[in-house]
């Protein structure tokens, strides 16, 4: 690689790795199994070239090919710690950090590891660490198609992250009695299935908009107390069509109070 074409492809991967976050627009509102595939590809099939020109820089960088991927990772982080300081209202900057979590977990991520480069997996790993770091925040990565399958399995988001704020693993008794009750029950009828559907089209949303709040904790551990610990009783009592009952309250609850 001549002089000239290095320093291009350098350039387009430092400007690109900015824009493959800040160009993103709400993000949530293609997160759904209809339109999640095509967003993805619309999003890849735009920043492809900057994924290649960090690739080449990569495999021809003079310098060791951690110090490439650091430099990207840091230009990432420092150049939303400055976006988001523009933000003069902590509700504000919060829910900005959550739109840019959002992007590099369901948009980012995925695109770059989709291209399966060898600078792949290391510059993933190296903004999750650096990220979660400067931003206190958890995020994790995965590539496209964990998370397309994702819809197909109909994660319980709202269940899982209630539990994940009481401590409890992603293979917990409580999760894994009421997604076997999912599958097992609610999904073997028409009525269940719709149930089901209209949970899962509104749960990422409604887990966003609680992940703003102030105390989001004390609102999981609501909902643990008033739906989710009853439903489980109620399944270990046989009485699933009273848990039905209960998760659809459930349901039409969180909506009325976070989706209008």
């Amino acid at each position: 690689m001549d002089i000239v074409a290095y320093g291009e492809y350098y350039n387009i991967a430092m400007q690109g790795i900015e824009d493959m976050l800040f160009e993103a627009e709400n993000p949530l509102a293609s997160f759904k199994k209809s339109l999640y595939p095509e967003a993805f590809q619309t999003y890849l099939r735009r920043y492809i070239n900057v994924i290649d020109a960090i690739e080449q820089v990569y495999l021809k960088s003079e310098t060791p090919d951690e110090e490439w991927l650091d430099k990207l990772a840091d230009r990432l982080v420092e150049q939303a710690s400055v976006q988001l300081e523009r933000i003069p209202k902590k509700g504000k900057r919060n829910e900005q950090l959550i739109n840019y979590n959002m992007i590099l977990a369901v948009y980012t991520f995925p695109a770059i590891l989709e291209q399966k480069g060898q600078s792949a997996e290391p510059l993933t790993d190296r903004i999750v660490e650096k990220w979660n770091t400067a931003f206190q925040t958890t995020v994790g990565k995965a590539n496209y198609e964990k998370i397309e399958a994702g819809f197909h399995r109909k994660l319980c988001y709202i269940t899982t992250a209630v539990c994940e704020s009481q401590g409890k693993a992603d293979n917990c008794y409580e999760l894994e009695l009421l997604r076997n009750y999912r599958d097992q029950y609610l999904l073997s009828t028409p009525e269940g299935e719709a149930l089901v559907e209209e949970y899962y089209n509104i749960a990422p949303t409604i887990v966003s908009r609680i992940g703003r709040l102030e105390a989001p904790a004390q609102v999981y551990e609501e909902i643990w107390q008033k739906y989710l610990s009853p439903c489980v009783k109620l399944i270990e009592a046989g009485k699933e069509e009273a848990c039905r009952e209960r998760y659809m309250a459930m349901v039409y609850d969180l909506k009325g109070r976070y989706m209008a």
